[in-house]
């Protein structure tokens, strides 16, 4: 959602820009510099009182050379585009944070129900000391193995 959000204000300003060079080109003057990366710019003067043409990418990797005012009128369709993309991506995402707490409700409340309720007598928990205890001493203490090295620790212990 943020990269479509990017890409709208990419469009927002590009529009604006082009809108400015459309009206700086009815007096006969546009000037702009033109980022061409790395730091550089260039200047950009339009003399004429003609509009301008841009080069704009019309889909599948094919720019075609239009007016600026067509320009405009593209960008402005595409950001239509990515508001309406990212209002439906607005909307899945609060469906899915819906769905997934209805979800995790029903997850708590089956939980709840698989809970043993077990009541248990003040003697029952000293009972079940006493064979834990019995058991323990029942079972044979694990003698360490001896590696070929000695008994002695090692960083793996």
């Amino acid at each position: 959602m943020d990269q479509v959000i990017n890409v709208t204000n990419e469009h927002q300003i590009t529009t604006e820009i082009l809108n400015r060079l459309i009206s700086m080109s009815q007096e006969g003057k546009a000037k702009a510099h033109v980022s061409i990366g790395s730091g550089v710019t260039l200047n950009f003067h339009h003399e004429n009182e003609v509009e301008g043409t841009a080069m704009i990418d019309l889909g599948s990797g094919i720019f075609g050379e239009r007016k600026w005012a067509d320009v405009v009128e593209i960008l402005k369709i595409r950001q239509e585009e990515f508001t309406d993309l990212h209002e439906t991506l607005l909307k899945q995402a609060g469906a899915i944070e819906e769905k997934l707490g209805t979800l995790a409700k029903e997850f708590n409340e089956a939980a709840e129900k698989l809970q043993p309720k077990t009541q248990e007598s003040p003697a029952a928990p000293q009972q079940k000391q006493l064979e834990q205890n019995g058991e323990e001493k029942a079972k044979p203490k694990s003698r360490r193995r001896g590696g070929m090295f000695g008994s002695d620790l090692t960083l793996d212990d």
